[in-house]
């Protein structure tokens, strides 16, 4: 009798100490995976706090990324189902995206090299096994810079803009908020002569400094119409840019140029080719070239598909949803990135000018 319950006793600890069979092992608190679920991740229970570590094998991991059939007969299997040779082939093809994708972003980079102030943009595509097609396009401006700031003109700027400050009543007298280490209670402290020249004098330099940027980028950029133009300064310890664009009126040749010449580095159907060349025609022609309304409303995108709007001219126009509002005498360059599929996208812009 003893024999048989040392014999189960010890079928049961067997059981119960060997989980390494189990692709996935769930543990409460935060704690260390086992060397052979050596994949981590985190639960919370929303109600009660309660915090639980998830352990997974390499295998029931990939698993899980690869998803779709894959996974659910790997489930069914209780984790027994040898899938080595699709995990090997789901990791190249990753690779291969991330190769593309490294390749598109290096050429885009060389080819703004050579073209500065000219937005660059090149795709990229694929076809899964396990994840179906997909793509995507990454864009990028190597701006024009603008000249130099003068160190005599900036001491100029500087000294007058500090005038300015120092004579404003409202900066008569500055005031700080500090918290007591003990009660945590803020108390509002004045600041000091010298504490209140010094923030004048950092306001002052850092003022001056993106005047003078801005006023050289919109001088050489009046110059250079359709190119992105830029000026770093540095002045007084202290530094940043500032940009502008001057847009060009783009034609609708153009502009469907474009997206026809993006349409043919992606493996779209021609049913979605079809479609995003009907869309960007309807907001062509819901665009006017000239307008004498303040705002201009992009069409919505076609179902299934996202579309995001912003302006290269921020300085002219605004967009806010679908609506963009411009300056009164101002060209806006509207640009739209439409979302037409799992990380692909087609870039376009519209240019309106309000009379």
């Amino acid at each position: 009798m003893k024999r048989s319950l040392l014999l189960a006793l010890s079928l049961f600890l067997t059981f119960i100490v060997a989980p390494s069979a189990q692709a996935d092992l769930r543990f409460d608190g935060d704690v260390s995976c086992p060397a052979d679920h050596p994949v981590k991740g985190s639960e919370v229970n929303a109600t009660t706090g309660e915090r639980f570590t998830n352990c997974s094998t390499e295998t029931a991991w990939s698993a899980y990324l690869i998803g779709g059939d894959l996974l659910e007969a790997y489930n069914n299997s209780g984790g027994t189902l040898d899938i080595t040779e699709a995990v090997n082939e789901y990791r190249q093809e990753q690779q291969s995206i991330s190769d593309q994708r490294a390749r598109a972003e290096a050429e885009a980079i060389a080819e703004a090299n050579a073209n500065p102030g000219q937005q660059i943009c090149k795709t990229w595509s694929y076809t899964s096994t396990y994840n179906g097609s997909g793509g995507g396009g990454v864009c990028t401006i190597i701006p024009v810079q603008a000249k130099s700031i003068d160190t005599n003109l900036a001491a100029a700027k500087i000294a007058e803009i500090r005038a300015r400050l120092e004579s404003d009543p409202q900066y008569a007298t500055l005031r700080r908020a500090e918290a007591n280490a003990t009660t945590g209670v803020n108390t509002v402290i004045d600041y000091s002569a010298a504490e209140r020249a010094a923030a004048l004098d950092e306001w002052a330099v850092n003022m001056a400094g993106n005047e003078l940027a801005k006023e050289a980028a919109s001088k050489k950029a009046a110059k250079n119409p359709g190119l992105r133009v830029c000026s770093d300064w540095a002045v007084g310890g202290q530094s940043g840019q500032q940009c502008d664009y001057v847009p060009v009126a783009l034609t609708s040749k153009a502009i469907l140029s474009s997206v026809t010449e993006q349409l043919d580095g992606l493996e779209l159907s021609a049913a979605l080719d079809k479609k995003i060349n009907k869309f960007v025609k309807a907001v062509d022609v819901a665009i006017p070239n000239t307008t004498s309304a303040k705002t201009v409303t992009i069409p919505k995108a076609p179902k299934g598909l996202t579309q995001v709007i912003t302006v290269e001219n921020p300085d002219d126009c605004s967009a806010k949803g679908r609506k963009v509002k411009i300056d009164k005498g101002a060209l806006c360059e509207i640009s739209i990135a439409l979302t037409v599929a799992q990380d692909v996208e087609i870039n376009f812009a519209q240019t309106v000018k309000r009379r």
